[in-house]
């Protein structure tokens, strides 16, 4: 049986010619042998398991049944500060951003101003820092050009 190295990923170079590039999270070494599909997708720069088990059943039996942790280390990560910063998070996610309160995180979807879903992920409401609030938000894609466009016309 062939070693497994892990997910091996091929990349064109200016000069036409292609190289390679292994990049996993901090937790690839443990899930490299857990892997037994060797079922890898490309996820923000960083290697993710797709699925681990020939049979998707089985995922899905242990999710409902028992307990997954997914790594989800290549989400993006946004931190907003500063006096609007709650205002700014109310705007965007579907749920009541002022009860969130220090030390408290919520799993959201952000809509666009028409209500379509643009995204989902954790909104975390951090120790407030100098009298202002501070928020951490995770996200799958990159958001930070969506959140500024949300911006306008608050306090900078």
């Amino acid at each position: 049986m062939p070693a497994r190295a892990g997910p091996q990923a091929y990349s064109q170079g200016r000069s036409g010619g292609s190289f390679g590039v292994t990049v996993g999270t901090a937790f690839h070494r443990r899930l490299l042998p857990l892997n037994e599909k060797m079922a890898w997708r490309e996820w923000a720069g960083c290697f993710a398991a797709s699925a681990y088990h020939d049979s998707p059943v089985i995922e899905y039996n242990a999710i409902r049944e028992a307990a997954a942790l997914i790594d989800v280390s290549p989400l993006f990560k946004y931190e907003v500060r500063g006096p609007d910063a709650l205002r700014l998070v109310d705007r965007v996610i579907v749920r009541d951003a002022t009860r969130l309160t220090p030390g408290r995180v919520v799993y959201t979807p952000w809509c666009d101003e028409h209500g379509k879903v643009i995204d989902d992920g954790t909104v975390a409401r951090l120790e407030d820092r100098d009298g202002a609030p501070a928020i951490r938000w995770t996200a799958a894609d990159p958001q930070l050009r969506w959140l500024r466009r949300n911006a306008d016309g608050l306090h900078r």
